[in-house]
């Protein structure tokens, strides 16, 4: 079935302008598995919109040669309201300047929506319990009553990543290696796309305490097992954050490389028919989100770094220096920021102009360092 598109109009909260998100749908209709990939829902992360781009390329393809065997929605732009949020020609789209925050904390609870629906419906078949949480979700979100421009995006994107078995947000950092967020419950499921896209950290928790969009979708099958024990529920939806390097990583030749990881998952999880390339050797295993050191800043100044991305580094071992400009004897102006674990450094800032608290290094490691919020805001 030939690709369709579809324009979805959001809330107006303006006289005369509307914002829509646009889907791509191939395979509307067929009998096997359904994905869901969304490009930038930070909207000022612009790899991944290259990344997507280049992927509907390689599905237009397949699409023509009649290879599409289930269903694939792409959403080459996640967030419209964050793609107008420019200030002195810098897109400013990771936060709502309407004053909703982050745009991707604080989604929904699909569990406690569907827990008192599901208590009469569950039965001893685990393939049909799926389909009844997944009907049971949708009933839900239909409900939902958006009342800004924000929750009638929270309402379509979730309504349709909601039915799908595999769901990819698509991400970056400021100053980046590849790296992914992943649920607990999808290692290893997921270790081959973490090998295929170059992945030099995996980062898993069943709910890193933020409510961010991946986590939607995979919490809720351990959440509602643990409630209604009796009823076999299995982990019916593979998802997760992929966070395409840094900001300024963008060209055709990046784009391409990270497409090509998405569409070669598709092919082996049968969704393209074809054949995907041997995989590379894995460049890591995964570690626990909670084991991710997020280094700030003890101050105001600049950053230097005296180390490169992908750097193994000891707990103690300088990572970089922040220098305050305004310091009146110069010989005191320097301060090192040290790692707190040992793991890999594998996040730094792009911008190296600083305030005290701003996030400057994250290494991965392997020791738990923290609970509750797991995430930078």
């Amino acid at each position: 079935m030939a690709r369709q598109t579809e324009r979805h109009p959001l809330i107006s909260e303006t006289p005369g302008t509307q914002r829509n998100v646009i889907f791509h749908r191939y395979g509307a209709g067929t009998p096997g598995k359904k994905t869901y990939i969304q490009a930038a829902l930070h909207a000022d992360e612009t790899p991944a919109m290259a990344a997507a781009h280049h992927l509907l390329q390689r599905l237009e393809e397949a699409d023509k040669k009649g290879l599409i065997k289930g269903e694939i929605v792409v959403v080459p732009y996640a967030n419209p309201i964050g793609l107008d949020q420019f200030s002195s020609d810098v897109l400013l789209g990771r936060l709502h300047t309407g004053g909703e925050g982050n745009f991707n904390r604080s989604w929904y609870d699909l569990t406690e929506m569907t827990r008192d629906r599901l208590k009469t419906r569950l039965g001893k078949d685990a393939e049909e319990n799926v389909s009844i949480i997944r009907s049971a979700m949708q009933e839900a979100i239909n409900e939902l009553v958006p009342v800004s421009e924000f929750d009638s995006l929270r309402k379509l994107l979730v309504g349709e990543a909601s039915r799908a078995d595999f769901v990819f947000d698509l991400h970056c950092d400021d100053d980046s290696l590849p790296y992914l967020y992943i649920s607990s419950h999808n290692w290893p499921d997921c270790q081959d796309f973490a090998a295929d896209f170059g992945s030099y950290a995996v980062m898993m928790a069943e709910n890193s305490g933020g409510n961010s969009f991946d986590e939607v979708y995979t919490r809720p099958w351990a959440e509602l097992g643990r409630l209604y024990p009796d009823h076999p529920i299995p982990q019916a939806t593979m998802s997760m954050t992929v966070e395409l390097r840094g900001r300024p990583d963008v060209s055709d030749e990046i784009g391409a490389k990270d497409a090509a990881a998405l569409f070669n998952f598709l092919v082996r999880r049968g969704l393209v028919e074809g054949s995907a390339p041997p995989l590379p050797k894995a460049l890591c295993d995964a570690t626990g989100t909670n084991a991710c050191e997020i280094i700030t800043s003890p101050g105001a100044g600049f950053v230097t770094y005296c180390l490169e991305l992908g750097s193994i580094v000891k707990k103690g071992q300088q990572i970089a220096t922040l220098i305050d400009p305004t310091a009146e004897d110069p010989t005191n102006a320097r301060t090192p920021i040290y790692a707190g674990t040992d793991g890999i450094f594998f996040t730094a800032k792009q911008h190296k102009a600083v305030k005290p608290g701003m996030v400057v290094a994250k290494v991965a490691g392997t020791v738990a360092l923290k609970e509750g919020l797991l995430l930078e805001d």
